[in-house]
């Protein structure tokens, strides 16, 4: 038994479970987010509509849906970037699948 290789290849399992445990939750957050835009827009898109001051400088909900759903992906995206940075760092081959999925994600 070869020690070194032994640990290696856990440190290799454990940061790919890391990778992978990582897309899922950042993915569902994602996900989740668009889904309560979706029917918070929805449901203002409904309610009658009322003449506030500047009411012409006010986002729409769906303007401001958008530029939030923006935010929740630039976070995802850093998040993405920073585990891929730690992964990297350890000695192992996971260090190019992290890289590939917050690239593939970044697209």
């Amino acid at each position: 038994m070869n020690v070194p290789t032994q640990i290696t290849e856990n440190i290799d399992s454990a940061a790919k479970s890391v990778v992978d445990t990582n897309e899922q939750i950042l993915d569902t957050i994602v996900n989740v987010n668009r889904r309560f835009v979706d029917g918070v827009v929805r449901t203002a898109d409904r309610m009658p509509n009322v003449e506030l001051p500047l009411n012409d400088k006010l986002l729409t909900p769906a303007e401001a849906g958008a530029r939030y759903i923006d935010f929740v992906e630039e976070a995802v995206s850093v998040s993405r970037d920073f585990t891929a940075r730690v992964v990297h760092m350890l000695p192992t081959g996971v260090a190019a699948t992290a890289k590939t999925k917050a690239t593939k994600a970044a697209k």
